[in-house]
């Protein structure tokens, strides 16, 4: 029997984004069976992937810490571990597998045997059919040492396999085909939300019954009581609420996730400023914080409506990724403007910041799997930020390369940042661009500019399969467009915070 894993586990098991997983399955190079990949058609690909016995069995925290690698905060470089009775169910369903593919090895080497003995017997008739059937018995004993011979390929990666279904749990959402695991007794939304993924909710406290899923198949648990109530027909369709459960198996479900910006629901909320960080002479950062109960629900590179004391109000894009749970950050220029004025020297850790929103159309192609260039000129890093930690999360993309125009000192204000992801991540690339001799907030000229863009044109000579996401002032839009526009891209690969 054909082992099958989806495309998250594979992409996990070969150390690689998911994205190249499914350009794989695209091109052909991978067969997809509603969605998985045979085991024996990655190994063809990844003949390198193996690891030695002692990193299972002996190295398994250097093991964790590898594979955890990408995590963003703290609380997540470490493994949350399942418990006992978690551990038990999983273990449990690999003996029942186990157990089931014993029987099918068993049964099919019976066959084998009586097919071999049958081939001799044939063979030894005198004949005409007699040569066919020597000729068929020599081949089955080449192609069965061939087999053998390549099957310790194979084993490295079931036992990464194994390792992992026992560590965390997989949910596979239907109809859309997202996909992500589930850590320790995390609650499948909050897994799901900490990926940066779009899943329907409201209150995550079990009140409003927004996040109703619907089970098609695996096991999950009950890890806190909620108050809404699901109506008898809906129970009876093993409908539950991802705010209050946990997978202790591998999972299908069926639930709604926002496809567009379209389908976010606008939102007011009351936030709390946490922290007011001037991390340069040109630019602070504002981070808020959300009640437990009441995330702001937004796409990556969405803005909102912020609202101060004395009725002063900006729209500013969202820095910070929807992964990052209760905190939303803005980066917010030190000029003469009301907003920077009052926060550089009346707001204070604590004040009450009024939030409306979401809006923009600078959101992710969900169904783009093509390499992205991102492209920012100061603090149009800001949506871009987001759009890139959502990406990373996600794995939407094969490889990432961020241009970051910096016109305000020698080196763009959160610097050490990209060339960290730079640094860590072996699909990503940072270039920044400085063009600090400009005055202090003088957009660039268009020569300028286009001078910026011709270090595209040295780094990717094939534009044409690219997408393309600019945060670069409104002034620059159009040209940049159609500079994009000779390069063979089509408008659906090009997207500008300014339409």
């Amino acid at each position: 029997m054909a082992r099958l894993l989806s495309a998250s586990r594979a992409a996990s098991i070969v150390g690689v984004p998911r994205g190249i997983i499914q350009k794989h399955i695209q091109t052909g190079e991978l067969t997809s069976f509603e969605g998985k990949v045979k085991l024996s058609q990655l190994v063809k690909l990844y003949p390198d992937s193996e690891i030695e016995k002692d990193e299972i069995f002996e190295r398994i925290e250097e093991f964790i810490a590898n594979a955890l690698k990408r995590a963003r905060y703290a609380k997540f470089q470490k493994l949350i571990t399942p418990d006992t009775a978690t551990l038990a169910s999983r273990l449990a369903n690999l003996s029942k597998e186990l157990a089931e593919t014993q029987i099918a090895l068993h049964q099919n080497e019976q066959l084998l045997a009586k097919l071999h003995d049958y081939i001799i017997e044939q063979s030894n008739k005198n004949n005409d059919s007699a040569a066919v059937y020597k000729s068929l018995g020599e081949w089955l004993n080449k192609t069965g040492k061939n087999i053998t011979t390549n099957t310790p390929k194979i084993k490295p990666l079931i036992q990464k396999d194994d390792f992992l279904r026992i560590m965390a749990a997989q949910v596979h959402i239907i109809p859309s085909g997202l996909e992500y695991f589930v850590e320790g007794k995390s609650s499948i939304l909050e897994a799901g939300l900490t990926t940066g993924s779009a899943l329907n909710y409201g209150c995550s406290n079990g009140n409003c019954g927004k996040c109703k899923a619907k089970l098609i198949s695996g096991k999950i648990e009950k890890i806190k009581q909620h108050e809404y109530v699901f109506p008898e027909a809906e129970k009876a369709q093993n409908y539950f609420l991802m705010c209050s459960n946990t997978a202790v198996t591998d999972i299908e479900i069926e639930a709604d996730i926002a496809g567009s910006e379209k389908d976010i629901p606008q939102q007011s909320l009351s936030t709390k400023v946490k922290k007011i960080e001037p991390i340069s002479k040109y630019v602070s950062v504002l981070t808020l914080k959300t009640q437990r109960t009441k995330r702001l629900r937004f796409l990556a590179g969405q803005e909102v409506e912020l609202k101060l004391r004395d009725n002063i109000v900006t729209t500013l894009p969202i820095a910070s990724c929807p992964c990052d749970e209760s905190f939303i950050q803005f980066h917010i220029e030190n000029n003469s403007s009301p907003f920077s004025h009052y926060l550089n020297n009346k707001l204070k850790t604590g004040d009450t910041v009024n939030v409306n929103g979401p809006s923009g159309h600078f959101v992710l192609d969900k169904d783009s799997t093509k390499p992205i260039i991102f492209i920012a000129v100061d603090t149009g890093f800001a949506p871009v930020k987001s759009l890139i930690e959502n990406a990373l999360s996600l794995e939407a993309a094969e490889y990432i390369h961020f241009y970051w125009i910096n016109t305000q000192a020698e080196k763009p204000y959160l610097h050490n940042i990209c060339r960290a992801w730079n640094d860590a991540l072996d699909n990503f690339k940072y270039t920044a661009i400085n063009v600090a001799h400009l005055s202090h907030n003088e957009i660039p000229s268009q020569d300028i500019f286009s001078a910026c863009l011709s270090n595209l044109i040295k780094d990717h000579v094939d534009l044409a399969n690219v997408d393309i996401y600019s945060a670069i002032p409104e002034s620059l839009t159009e040209f940049a467009n159609t500079f994009f526009m000779a390069q063979g891209l089509d408008a659906e690969q090009v997207h500008f915070t300014h339409n």
